[in-house]
């Protein structure tokens, strides 16, 4: 079997989620290196992991030459390492979201395209063996025609946005957002969907990270199936197989009659947590991609798909109109974020370099919520 060589940009937290599943596959994957610009973690790091230690992304590539590279940056470094890879005919996993507004996606993908490399994104949630179970609830009709959704997410709201848009198997046609005047809920976005779907997103405090999806027969409420005609609620049950460390997700399933089963296609490897499942689910399509030139799980176009609607709902609440999708140019917010940042680093951020990301920066707390919240508190 083939195994790719491959390099880690960034040690910080999401990195490491990253690090023991390479290990884990270690029949497809062999880490060489990390890089980050803290020279000390990254020393440390490297220690620990037994590889190589680097502070300049270049000549890390220059010296190890990965076959594929993880990029587990803040997100709006996402679209300049990217470029980078891309232009040397390395493939990519990159953490989420896949960058900060549909503008810097696209310069990913465009990038990615013309120089035939693949570009997977690791969104975790659509990949928890839970939310795989979900979607073929819904394709066994077990819901019937579905008329609703809610959802709520409050750490990443890209992350809901794909869970719900992976059990709903269909795309929003546009929306109506809103920034409430409320200290529970920062954001709402009212959605039609194909299908004749209607939908409300929230960012909402005291719900935290909860959907739910609404049928003429049964409804999913968090891991609860709510089946009308019997009057039945059902657990989804995700189950496991082996000991210590041999102890891996085998599947998920729900008690109907007969059963609904999702089975994990990575029994072999110990991964005893949904979220290992989801990251190891990740470095396997992007593997199965490269080797076997299979279509990628996710896909930067999914992402792109995901960050696209959320920034959608801010545009339409920062203009005060419905926003149609797929979008064909930057609305609003899009653009006052791109100026805030400018602002900030006097720099567009489409005209971000690798040269501007040696240097340690710490997001001004405006700038931070204004990115990942839609707006900042004092609006």
């Amino acid at each position: 079997m083939t195994i790719l060589n491959v390099a880690v940009i960034g040690s910080g937290g999401r990195a490491r989620a990253h690090f023991p599943i390479i290990q884990k596959l270690s029949d497809k994957y062999k880490l060489l290196a990390i890089c980050d610009i803290d020279e000390e973690r990254a020393k440390a790091t490297a220690n620990e992991l037994g590889v190589n230690a680097y502070t300049d992304i270049e000549q890390m590539l220059d010296k190890e030459k990965p076959n594929a590279c993880l990029i587990a940056t803040q997100a709006e470094s996402h679209h300049v390492i990217g470029q980078v890879l891309a232009d040397r005919k390395i493939h990519i996993l990159t953490e989420t979201p896949i960058a900060l507004t549909v503008l810097c996606a696209n310069l990913m993908i465009e990038s990615a395209n013309r120089n035939g490399v693949y570009l997977e994104v690791s969104e975790n949630v659509r990949r928890w063996p839970h939310e795989r179970l979900k979607r073929k609830i819904v394709e066994h009709g077990l819901l019937g025609k579905i008329k609703k959704f809610y959802l709520s997410y409050t750490s990443g709201s890209y992350h809901g946005i794909s869970g719900i848009r992976a059990i709903l198997g269909s795309e929003a046609v546009d929306v109506m957002g809103e920034f409430p005047e409320s200290d529970d809920i920062r954001e709402r976005g009212y959605i039609n969907w194909s299908d004749d779907i209607s939908g409300v997103y929230e960012y909402c405090r005291s719900k935290g990270n909860y959907w739910e999806t609404n049928g003429i027969k049964a409804n999913l409420l968090a891991n609860d199936l709510h089946i009308f005609d019997e009057n039945k609620f059902l657990k989804i049950i995700t189950e496991t197989t082996g000991e210590g460390n041999k102890k891996t997700i085998k599947n998920s399933y729900i008690q109907t009659d007969p059963p609904i089963i999702w089975e994990s296609h990575l029994q072999q490897y110990p991964l005893p947590s949904e979220d290992e499942v989801a990251v190891a689910d990740a470095w396997y399509s992007l593997y199965n991609a490269i080797i076997y030139n299979k279509q990628l799980d996710y896909g930067a176009e999914n992402a792109k798909k995901d960050i696209e609607l959320l920034m959608a709902i801010r545009g339409s609440a920062t203009e005060g109109r419905k926003i149609s999708l797929p979008m064909t140019e930057a609305n609003e917010h899009e653009k006052r974020l791109h100026s805030e940042f400018r602002d900030v680093y006097k720099i567009d951020i489409m005209e971000l370099t690798l040269e501007h990301l040696k240097k340690k920066y710490t997001l001004p707390d405006r700038l931070r919520e204004f990115m990942y919240y839609g707006k900042t508190l004092a609006q």
